[in-house]
């Protein structure tokens, strides 16, 4: 296992560990300071990373574009119209990704990237760069995720 699929695999696990002890009562509050809720945030994860894996490489399989609807950059809970998906649907969507891109990309990290991303004058021009700032966005979240729960208690 590569080092960038190591952290990704960290980044994932420790997401995978705190959502499923937050209760869903807690999921659609948006305490003052905050632009979003912890169900935004999960799927936000989840939605972002098919999004920068599927420029990554066009082969990659996007298997809930309807995540992009309600998480994509951007969007807002108080503006979602139709079924949000539940915990247990992000969290299993999470775990199901998580197997798929660890898979997917195991021997496919050193190769080009089908489209590059400039973030920020980061390229983002191969697989394994790609799969980098999945990873970095993914702890960002999970500490916004933390500090919404805090704000909560």
């Amino acid at each position: 296992m590569t080092g960038t699929m190591k952290m990704f695999n960290y980044s994932r696990t420790s997401t995978l560990i705190l959502l499923p002890k937050l209760e869903e009562e807690y999921w659609d509050i948006q305490p003052e300071g905050f632009p979003n809720t912890i169900r935004w945030n999960a799927g936000h994860v989840y939605a972002e990373a098919d999004a920068f894996l599927k420029d990554a490489d066009k082969n990659y399989e996007v298997t809930r574009p309807e995540y992009q609807t309600f998480f994509a950059d951007g969007t807002r809970p108080s503006e979602w119209i139709g079924d949000v998906p539940t915990k247990d649907e992000i969290i299993a969507a999470l775990i199901e990704q998580d197997k798929y891109i660890q898979a997917f990309f195991k021997e496919k990290l050193t190769e080009d990237a089908d489209v590059v991303r400039d973030i920020n004058k980061t390229l983002l021009d191969t697989k394994d760069a790609s799969l980098q700032f999945v990873t970095w966005h993914e702890g960002i979240h999970l500490g916004i995720t933390k500090s919404i729960r805090d704000a909560l208690k």
